[in-house]
């Protein structure tokens, strides 16, 4: 009677292997995320980066969002009160001077009103105040410090206010200042900063942005200005539709509520300004205004 061959104890050599291969891959693994968590983050912000919800998108795919540029020192500041408008030319401090201007007679004639005597350099922010009277935030003197001035005096004298500075929305270069709290905006040269109640509005790379309560929503492309009122954020923008520039009522929605297709040059600096009733319209050399 044949003997049986004694039968062989352990796992086949290829088994074996493949456990190796295996277990190598999983230290492997194990070793980079232990460096990867070992590694951590070192950069220091300045400010706070803006949390952008972006709405809907309401362009197609095929089209892209009109290009517009920053306006720099040309960018312009329009101010609606009680019988009387402001308009102001930003100005780059310590290389272009900035232009204040006050009008009675809704556009017709214009006094300058530029602090000069305070050595003023740049204009950041332009608003009405006490239905006749105005508030700027400037820079000021040879260190071009931003500070906040008023006038009682239709412009004749300004004083600084550091309490007023602290409660008011601006532009500082490349961030958002928002009652004394610094964001980075998500471009390197945002314009067109307006701000009324909670809401503060403003335009990146030709985007217009809306920020409420630390959340900042895409609303709209291709927004050459805007303002805000009562809540509502109203633009001018470039559109296929319109030959010069669109007035629109701007939603977080993405959707955008025409008003009316003004003549305009959509390349050229311009600035609006909303009042209750009417939408005006800084262009050119001309002041207008349209029904809202």
């Amino acid at each position: 009677m044949a003997r049986r061959s004694p039968v062989r104890r352990g796992l086949p050599s290829v088994v074996v292997a493949v456990l190796l291969v295996a277990l190598t891959v999983a230290v492997g693994g194990l070793v980079v995320l232990a460096l990867q968590r070992g590694q951590g983050t070192t950069t220091e912000r300045v400010a706070d980066p803006l949390p952008v919800v972006s709405p809907s998108p309401s362009v197609t795919a095929s089209s892209a969002p009109p290009v517009v540029a920053a306006p720099g020192s040309a960018e312009r500041f329009l101010a609606v009160g009680d019988g009387v408008i402001w308009r102001a030319t930003a100005g780059i401090c310590g290389d272009t001077a900035p232009v204040v201007e006050r009008s009675v007679d809704e556009g017709a004639t214009w006094t300058d009103e530029t602090p000069t005597y305070r050595e003023i350099g740049q204009v950041r922010s332009l608003l009405p105040f006490a239905d006749t009277q105005a508030t700027l935030v400037a820079d000021v003197g040879d260190d071009c410090d931003i500070q906040a001035l008023q006038t009682f005096t239709d412009g004749a004298f300004w004083s600084p206010y550091e309490e007023v500075l602290a409660k008011t929305a601006y532009l500082a270069d490349d961030t958002v200042v928002i009652d004394g709290t610094s964001l980075s905006a998500p471009c390197a040269q945002p314009w067109g900063l307006r701000a009324s109640g909670d809401t503060v509005a403003f335009v990146c790379d030709g985007t217009a942005y809306e920020t409420v309560a630390g959340q900042t929503t895409r609303l709209a492309d291709g927004v050459v200005a805007l303002d805000v009122h009562d809540g509502a954020v109203v633009a001018a923008t470039v559109t296929p539709d319109c030959d010069g520039l669109q007035l629109s009522t701007l939603s977080t929605a993405g959707n955008a509520e025409a008003i009316a297709c003004t003549d305009a040059d959509p390349a050229s600096p311009i600035a609006l300004a909303l009042t209750d009733d009417a939408i005006w319209l800084w262009k050119g050399d001309a002041l207008t205004s349209t029904p809202r």
